[in-house]
C-alpha cells in the first residue's frame, strides 16, 4: 500500500498531470449540465485520458481519501465524455469495481453483451459484486464498500456511530439492520428517533412496507405501550414523543436509532434528543444504540453524555456520485450567464451560457437560472423561507404552460378542494412547479415529494425543511445566497448536506449544485466542506453563556423572542438541571455531562439548581418529563390552580371533550392561564391559538379552517378600513393607508405556522404540563377522583385525531391508542393512496390499533 501511495505521489505531481485532470472535470460538469455551454476548454485527448485513467487504477489502490475521491471523479468524467470508447468505458467501471461503488457502476451499464469486457475484468466485477451484496426482502442489492463496512459492523456493535454524506444510504442499511432483526427474534422491542413528523412517516411506511403483512408486529408512530399487542413491537417517534413514553412507561429496549443525530447540538430539542437516549439505553444493559448523521464527527466525545463510553464510529467521506459546485454569474454584456466550476484550487472557468431569456434583475436571477439549466432530471430550488419560496415558486412558474399531466391535475384538484381554490399552489403544480415548507399539512408535504421523487414536479422550491432527514435527492440544486429567514446565516455544515442532495444514487452519476451570484457572497462556504460538528446542546449552552444560566436557575428565566436565539436552550438547561436536582442527581449528572468544564462553574450550577429546587418545591416526577417548560413558571401555575380549587372553581380548571357543550369557553379560559402564569405571554394571542386548537380537536377540515382564517383576516381589514376612513375624515392631511386585498397564500401560511408551531408542538409540551400539574392538585385536594374526568388535549393536539363524541376519550380497539384520523384532508377518491403515501397505517396487530401521523 505504501508502493501505491508513493506512486501516486509521483503521478499527481506530475507537471501534465493537474491539466488533464482540470480538462477531463471541465469537460464532464459542461457535458453534465442540460444546456449548451459554450466551453472554454477542450477535452483531454483519448491518449490524455487514459493516462488519467491509468492513474486512477493506481489511485484506487490506496487508503487516501483524496487520492481515491480523484480516482472516482477521473472514472466518472471519462464515462461521461468518453462517448463510444470502449477501453475508457471498461477502465472507468474497473475503477469503480475497485471503489465499490456498485450503484454508479449499474447505472453506467450499457445494454447488451460487454463484448469488451476480459474474462478477468468479468470475473473480477461478478466476485466483488457478490461479496458486497445483501437480501433485502425478496431482492440482492449490492451495498458500496462503505455500507458493507458498516453492515457488517451492526450485529456485534453495542453502540456505533455512521457518518457519511447525504444519500449515501444510511438509514436504508439501518432499518434493513432493524427489520432483520425484528423477524428474527420471538421478542423485540426497537425505536427509531426522527426529528420531524414528516420523517416518522416516511420511516414508519419504508419499516410497513419491509416487513410486509406480518401480523405479529407493531409498528406505531404512538407514543404508548400496548399491553396487550404482540411481543415485536417497533416505535418511530419524534424525541418528544419518546420522552412521553419512557415517562409513562418502564418499556426497554433491544434497539435505538437515532437518525440525524447531529441535532445533539440542536437546542433546546437537542437536550431532549440527549436526555431521552440516555434514558433509553440506561434501562438496559443489552439495547444497542445506532447514531446516524451526514458528515458529523465529534461522536466519540458525545458518546460519554448519552451513556455509550464504547460508542465506535463508521465513517465515510466519499459519495457515490459526482458533485459538481458550479458558480454562475450575470455576463457583462448580452442574455448569458458565466459559468465556473469550484475546485479545491478555486474557481475554474467552464465557459458561457447564452439564452433569449434575460438575467438582469437579481431578484428573479434564481428562478431564470433555474429555468434555463435546470429543465431535466428534477430541481431543488432553495428559498430563505415559505414566503421567498411562494415567490420563486410564482417567478418559475410564470413562464411555463400546463403540460396536461393527469397526476400534476389530480393534486392540483385536491389542493383547490381540500386547502383553498386560491391557493396558487394550485395552479403551478399543473406546470410542474411546486413549493415546499415545513408547516404544510404533512399529507400535502408529503403528496409534492413523492411528485417530486417521480419526476411529475420538475422544480421544488424549499426552505430548510429538506436540509436533512427526507430523502428527496435531484439532479439539480439551486442556491443563491447563504442566509435563511431574515438574512441569518445558515450553518455551513447545514448548506453541505442541502447540497449533497444533488445526485441520485442509483439513478444518476452526477448531481450539479448551481451557486447563483456565488462571487457577491459575504462569505464562501462552499469553498471547501464542512461538516457537522457534534456536540451536546447542554454542554455548549453552559459553557457559552454561564451567566445566562445561572441567572435563569435563580428565577430571571429569559422569555421566549424571535430576537433572542439563546432564550430557549438557556431555559432547557435551566429546568434541565433543577430536574436533575429534584431527582437527586445533579452533582453526578453535571460532572459527567459538564467534566470539560471549570470545577468551579460546575458547583457553581449544582448548588443553583439545587436552590431552584428548594424554592420551586414541585415533585421530581412532574420535573422529570416537564422540564423543557420553565419550571418557575410551572409553580406559578400550580399556585394558581390551588387558588382556583380554594374558590371553589375546581372544574372550571378540568379540561372537556372538544364536542362538549361550553368548549369554546373552557379552552379559551385554559389556554389563556397556561399562556399568562407560564410563559407570562399576551391573552389575546392565547385566545386566537385555543380557537383554532378546539377545531383541531374537532376534526375541522382544513379548507373550513383556512376558509375561516380568509374570513377573520377580511373583517380586521374592513375594520382597518373603516378606522381610516374615520381618520382621514377628521384629518384631511393624513397618510393612512388601507390594507390591499388579500393575498391567500399569507393567511394559509400563517394559518399552518400556528397549527404546527403553537397547536401542535408548543401548546402539546404546555398542555401536557397543564394535565401533570391539574392531576396533583386533584389528589392534593382530595379530589381524586375528578382524574378520570380530566381529557387529554394535548395528545389530541399532537395526534390530530378526532375525537369520541360520547366522551373524553379515544374511540379505539386497543388501549392507549387512539382512533383513525378524521377526514380532515382526504378525498373520497384518493384518500386511500393518500393515507399511504402520509405513512398512516393500521398496526397489524389483533386488535387493527391505528397508528399515528
Amino acid at each position: 500500500m505504501s508502493f501505491a501511495l508513493d506512486l501516486s505521489d509521483r503521478m499527481a505531481g506530475h507537471a501534465a498531470f493537474s491539466d488533464i485532470l482540470r480538462r477531463l472535470e471541465s469537460s464532464g460538469a459542461a457535458r453534465s449540465i442540460a444546456a449548451e455551454i459554450e466551453t472554454v476548454t477542450e477535452p483531454p485527448s483519448d491518449e490524455d485520458l487514459h493516462k488519467l485513467l491509468y492513474c486512477a487504477g493506481v489511485f484506487v489502490q490506496t487508503d487516501d481519501l483524496a487520492y481515491r475521491r480523484m480516482a472516482q471523479s477521473i472514472a466518472l468524467n471519462s464515462l461521461i465524455v468518453a462517448g463510444g470508447d470502449e477501453g475508457a468505458y471498461q477502465r472507468g467501471r474497473r475503477i469503480l469495481t475497485d471503489l465499490g461503488n456498485f450503484p454508479a457502476l449499474d447505472r453506467v451499464r450499457r445494454e447488451g453483451t460487454e463484448t469488451g469486457a476480459s474474462f478477468l475484468d468479468a470475473l473480477r466485477r461478478t466476485l466483488s459484486r457478490e461479496l458486497n451484496t445483501v437480501r433485502v426482502g425478496d431482492h440482492w442489492i449490492p451495498l458500496t464498500d462503505f455500507q458493507k463496512d458498516a453492515w457488517d459492523e451492526l450485529p456485534d456493535a453495542r453502540a456505533i456511530a455512521i457518518s457519511a454524506p447525504t444519500s449515501a444510504g444510511k438509514s436504508f442499511l439501518v432499518i434493513e439492520h432493524l427489520c432483520r432483526q425484528v423477524e428474527r427474534a420471538a421478542s423485540f422491542r426497537a425505536v427509531y428517533v426522527a426529528p420531524t413528523r414528516a420523517l416518522l412517516s416516511e420511516v414508519s411506511a419504508k419499516i410497513q412496507r419491509r416487513l410486509g403483512e406480518a401480523a405479529d408486529v407493531r409498528i406505531t408512530t404512538v407514543p404508548t405501550q400496548d399491553p396487550s399487542g404482540p411481543d415485536r413491537q417497533v416505535f418511530v417517534l419524534t424525541q418528544e414523543r419518546l420522552q412521553v413514553l419512557l415517562a409513562a412507561s418502564a418499556v426497554t429496549f433491544d434497539l435505538v436509532v437515532v437518525d440525524e443525530a447531529q441535532n445533539l447540538s440542536d437546542g433546546s430539542r437537542g437536550m431532549i434528543l440527549q436526555d431521552s437516549v440516555e434514558q433509553a439505553v440506561s434501562r438496559s444493559g443489552t439495547t444497542r444504540l445506532v447514531l446516524l448523521a451526514p458528515g458529523a464527527r465529534g461522536f466519540e466525545a458525545v458518546g460519554a453524555s448519552i451513556g455509550a463510553p464504547d460508542l465506535i464510529v463508521a465513517r465515510s467521506e466519499l459519495p457515490s456520485v459526482l458533485q459538481n459546485r458550479i458558480q454562475l454569474r450575470k455576463a457583462e454584456v448580452g442574455n448569458a450567464l458565466e459559468l465556473d466550476l469550484l475546485t479545491p484550487d478555486g474557481p475554474r472557468r467552464l465557459g458561457t451560457y447564452r439564452s433569449g431569456r434575460g438575467f438582469d434583475v437579481p431578484d428573479s436571477r434564481l428562478a431564470a437560472a433555474a429555468l434555463e439549466l435546470g429543465s431535466t432530471g428534477g430541481s431543488l430550488v432553495y428559498a430563505t423561507g415559505p414566503t421567498d419560496a411562494e415567490k420563486v415558486a410564482r417567478q418559475l412558474s410564470h413562464d411555463l404552460e400546463d403540460g396536461g399531466d393527469p397526476a400534476l391535475a389530480t393534486i392540483s384538484d385536491f389542493v383547490r378542494k381540500h386547502i383553498h381554490p386560491d391557493y396558487t399552489l394550485a395552479g403551478m403544480i399543473r406546470k410542474g412547479v411546486a413549493f415546499h415548507y415545513g408547516k404544510m399539512p404533512t399529507l400535502l408535504r408529503e403528496t409534492l415529494e413523492g411528485a417530486f421523487r417521480d419526476g411529475h414536479v420538475r422544480f421544488l422550491v424549499c426552505t430548510t425543511t429538506l436540509f436533512e432527514g427526507i430523502n428527496l435527492p435531484a439532479r439539480n440544486v439551486f442556491i443563491d445566497t447563504p442566509t435563511r429567514g431574515t438574512r441569518k446565516p445558515l450553518a455551513p455544515a447545514a448548506l453541505w448536506n442541502f447540497a449533497g442532495r444533488a445526485g441520485r444514487m442509483s439513478a444518476d452519476i452526477v448531481g450539479n449544485v448551481f451557486l447563483v451570484d456565488y462571487e457577491d457572497w459575504p462569505d464562501k462556504p462552499l469553498d471547501a466542506f464542512v461538516g457537522y460538528e457534534v456536540q451536546s446542546a447542554f454542554l455548549r449552552t453552559a459553557s457559552e453563556v454561564p451567566d445566562r444560566l445561572l441567572g435563569a436557575l435563580g428565577g430571571a428565566m429569559p422569555t421566549e423572542s424571535p430576537h433572542d436565539e439563546d432564550a430557549g436552550r438557556v431555559r432547557a438547561a435551566a429546568g434541565l438541571l433543577i430536574s436533575k436536582a429534584a431527582g437527586d442527581e445533579v452533582r453526578g449528572y453535571v460532572d459527567r455531562t459538564l467534566g470539560s468544564l471549570d470545577e468551579g462553574l460546575r458547583n457553581r450550577l449544582t448548588e443553583a439548581s439545587l436552590a431552584a429546587h428548594e424554592k420551586i418545591g414541585l415533585p421530581a416526577t412532574l420535573l422529570a418529563t416537564n422540564w423543557t417548560v420553565d419550571p418557575f413558571g410551572l409553580r406559578r401555575l400550580y399556585d394558581n390552580m390551588l387558588e382556583k380549587v380554594a374558590e371553589e372553581k375546581t372544574l372550571k380548571l378540568i379540561p372537556i371533550s372538544p364536542l362538549a357543550k361550553g368548549a369554546y369557553d373552557r379552552y379559551g379560559k385554559i389556554f389563556t392561564r397556561i399562556h399568562r402564569e407560564v410563559n407570562c405571554g399576551d391573552v389575546g394571542f392565547a385566545g386566537l391559538v385555543s380557537g383554532i386548537a378546539l377545531r383541531w380537536m374537532r376534526g375541522v377540515p382544513y379548507p373550513v379552517m383556512l376558509a375561516k382564517a380568509v374570513e377573520r383576516q377580511k373583517r380586521y381589514d374592513d375594520k382597518r378600513r373603516e378606522v381610516n376612513r374615520i381618520e382621514r375624515e377628521r384629518n384631511p392631511g393624513s397618510r393612512v393607508r388601507d390594507p390591499g386585498e388579500i393575498v391567500v397564500d399569507d393567511v394559509v401560511r400563517r394559518e399552518f405556522d400556528l397549527i404546527e408551531d403553537q397547536v401542535r408542538f408548543r401548546f402539546v409540551q404546555l398542555g401536557k404540563a397543564y394535565i401533570d400539574i391539574l392531576n396533583i392538585v386533584l389528589r392534593e385536594t382530595g379530589q381524586e377522583g375528578l382524574i378520570d374526568d380530566v381529557y387529554d388535549f394535548p395528545l389530541a393536539l399532537e395526534l390530530a385525531f378526532r375525537p369520541s363524541p360520547a366522551g373524553r376519550s379515544w374511540s379505539s380497539a386497543c388501549p392507549g391508542s387512539p382512533r383513525r384520523p378524521s377526514s380532515r384532508s382526504f378525498p373520497t377518491a384518493i384518500s386511500r393512496p393518500m393515507l399511504r403515501a402520509s405513512g398512516w397505517r393500521e398496526s397489524r396487530t389483533s386488535a387493527r390499533c391505528a397508528s399515528g401521523q
